[in-house]
């Protein structure tokens, strides 16, 4: 499964629970804790060659105390949290998720596993929506790989419905690409050949939706789509340059 996963489906698909949360209206635990706990499922396409689309129940926890916050695979602490800008650091996963045990042509490759990333991002909050921009550094020894995204988001209300629509871009290094798609020359077949990638693109698109259900419950949805550059689609496991994600879930705010 390749899914893309905020500030960025798992870290996306917790930003769908994370924004209905920070918008229900709720009590708190405290002044300074704010907890919200949600149950929800996942359907994501793969461009994995013989990967099958999967369906997984995802539990969330979102959890803010004193600028410090847990979101999805991401925790970190906003340093700068104003009406205008944020600012934050965290450690995080990896955007990608590199399951591929269930496909035949690509089984004895195995599973890819996630980097852990120092990532450092930000928020600027203009009547135009809301421009991201992050860069992810992998600080283990999985792959050493860096992330740098940029985003637009325009969130607006229908009735009591709110939409936010976002489109973004991501680079990644070639180590980066290498982990995911690359295939080192001990995997190499007469069916699949060596390959080194170089760095390359993802582009998205996304559209999530919150609905208030009471004053602490919230149903949340997402939709979304990614598309590969050549530096990816040219890869001998790879077999399609775009991706689709879907997510609903209900999440309770303490």
């Amino acid at each position: 499964m390749i899914t893309r996963s905020p500030k960025t489906t798992t870290l996306l698909l917790a930003a769908s629970i994370a924004a209905a949360s920070s918008s229900a209206s709720a009590f708190e635990l405290s002044d300074d804790l704010n907890l919200s706990l949600g149950l929800g499922a996942a359907s994501s396409s793969s461009i994995y060659k013989g990967q099958d689309s999967e369906t997984t129940a995802i539990p969330v926890i979102e959890l803010e105390y004193k600028g410090f916050y847990i979101s999805g695979l991401e925790a970190g602490y906003n340093f700068i949290d104003n009406d205008n800008f944020n600012f934050y650091a965290a450690i995080a996963g990896d955007t990608l998720d590199g399951k591929r045990e269930d496909s035949k042509f690509l089984k004895d490759m195995k599973d890819v596993d996630s980097g852990v990333n120092l990532k450092l991002g930000g928020e600027l909050y203009t009547e135009f929506g809301i421009l991201g921009a992050s860069v992810a550094q992998d600080v283990s020894s999985e792959h050493k790989g860096t992330e740098v995204e940029l985003d637009w988001s325009v969130p607006f209300d229908v009735g009591t419905v709110s939409l936010m629509p976002t489109v973004y871009a991501t680079w990644m290094s070639d180590k980066l690409t290498n982990h995911y798609f690359g295939v080192e020359q001990k995997y190499a077949r007469t069916d699949r050949k060596a390959y080194d990638a170089d760095a390359s693109w993802r582009y998205g698109v996304n559209l999530m939706a919150q609905y208030p259900l009471s004053e602490q419950w919230t149903l949340a949805a997402s939709v979304g789509s990614e598309w590969y550059s050549k530096e990816i689609k040219d890869s001998p496991i790879v077999d399609d340059n775009r991706a689709t994600t879907g997510f609903v879930a209900v999440s309770y705010t303490f």
